[in-house]
């Protein structure tokens, strides 16, 4: 009895002390990971704007607002931001309204851009941001960030904002951002934003309240861009019913034809369509959250020899698998499909496509659907791209009043 007595302690002893190892190895990972790379700061919302760095910030429009604490972050960004890499929290504002606040750029990028700045502009080693408002003049290095070499296209991939063909339509795009009196502290704002992230410029070109799909902006503070809250990405709702699929894929659709022909200036071709990139709220409204890779084309500038073919369409041709295109064709014509065949790619491409499986009986009653929408990824005729997302949108909208459709609730996985 004795020896079954003693053998019981033993064992609780040993599992009392596995447990307390696992405790203590748990807690020491953890700790460790916090202390090389984590933030044990607050994340207070003025300390998240970086208003020392100004002029060479993005402005400083929401700072009153950010003052007198009309903007609240979420209880869970203080422990969510210690390992925040994108640089993005939460929010509410006084009435209730859920904010997004960006950085825009990862840390080490601020640091590399911090660390060039002086010598970008040929200043002292160790100047200020300040010193940049002695500068006489910026607007050849806002050309430089901007422009596409049309008689050496750049081998390597671009980010950013890209001004199509001629990079002088610049200072025409950026008005809606300047004051009426184009003061230097604008010009640096706008030079930093095309150097870490144009969002906040295209924002204010494209207005939600003018109908864009994009997110509501509310302004700028120093380093930090706050934007309403418009929903859930796409990649998260792959297992809605079908018939909600369609009405997303119809408002892509919509979308990328308004980004192509809506503004009676610029062409709008968005870089990066992916469903992380795409939201949708409890409308069901869908919103394009990530513009910081654009290119932006002129289509009223007179063209000059080195555009000879600028009165012609541009289709995309045969690139390949996976989500490519040319962006020389895209500058060098006054008109591309890049959005539609982007669009139609989301939805029917080779990459996880949106719209698929298609059900068996929208399949059998609907079999242009499939025809269509493959068509519009793999056709190289730019013209009958353009017919085909027409025919889309009618097909799509006829669907979507159809009771057998609407009725047809299913998951499809």
């Amino acid at each position: 009895m004795i020896d079954k007595n003693y053998e019981a302690t033993m064992l609780r002893r040993r599992f009392i002390k596995r447990i307390i190892l696992v405790v203590t190895a748990f807690f020491f990972s953890f700790y460790l990971s916090v202390f090389l790379f984590g933030d044990w700061k607050s994340p207070k919302v003025m300390f998240l704007t970086d208003l020392n760095r100004c002029p060479a910030c993005y402005g400083i429009t929401i700072c009153p607002e950010l003052y007198s604490n009309q903007v609240i972050l979420e209880s869970s960004t203080t422990w969510s931001s210690m390992f925040n890499a994108k640089n993005i929290f939460y929010g509410y504002t006084k009435s209730n309204r859920r904010v997004i606040l960006k950085k825009l750029a990862h840390n080490s990028e601020f640091k590399t851009f911090d660390d060039n700045l002086c010598k970008i502009f040929k200043l002292k080693s160790n100047c200020k941001p300040v010193h940049l408002l002695n500068l006489s003049s910026i607007d050849d290095k806002l050309i430089k960030l901007v422009e596409y070499d049309l008689k050496k296209p750049d081998p390597n991939p671009r980010k950013g904002l890209i001004m199509c063909p001629y990079a002088y339509s610049l200072f025409d795009f950026i008005l809606p951002v300047l004051n009426s009196k184009r003061e230097q502290v604008d010009i640096v704002n706008i030079w930093t934003m095309l150097s870490l992230n144009p969002e906040p410029i295209i924002l204010q070109v494209l207005t939600k309240t003018n109908g864009w799909p994009v997110p509501a902006y509310a302004g700028v503070c120093g380093r930090l861009e706050i934007v309403a809250y418009e929903g859930e990405p796409l990649s998260s709702l792959t297992q809605v019913p079908w018939h909600r699929k369609l009405k997303f894929a119809k408002k892509m659709l919509d979308a990328a034809m308004d980004f192509t022909f809506k503004h009676d200036r610029f062409r709008f071709y968005l870089m990066d369509w992916s469903l992380d990139n795409i939201v949708v709220n409890e409308k069901d409204d869908v919103t394009f959250v990530d513009l910081e890779d654009i290119v932006v084309l002129d289509k009223h500038i007179s063209p000059k020899a080195d555009l000879p073919n600028w009165y012609q369409r541009y289709g995309r041709e045969a690139m390949g698998s996976g989500f490519s295109f040319s962006l020389d064709s895209m500058c060098k014509h006054h008109l591309s499909d890049h959005n539609i065949w982007a669009a139609c790619y989301i939805l029917a491409g080779d990459e996880d496509p949106y719209l698929y499986p298609i059900p068996k009986e929208v399949n059998a009653s609907r079999p242009h659907l499939d025809k269509l929408l493959k068509d519009c990824v793999n056709g190289v005729d730019s013209e009958d791209r353009f017919k085909t997302i027409t025919k889309l949108q009618h097909v799509i909208e006829d669907m979507m009043v159809d009771k057998n459709i609407l009725g047809y609730s299913a998951v499809v996985r």
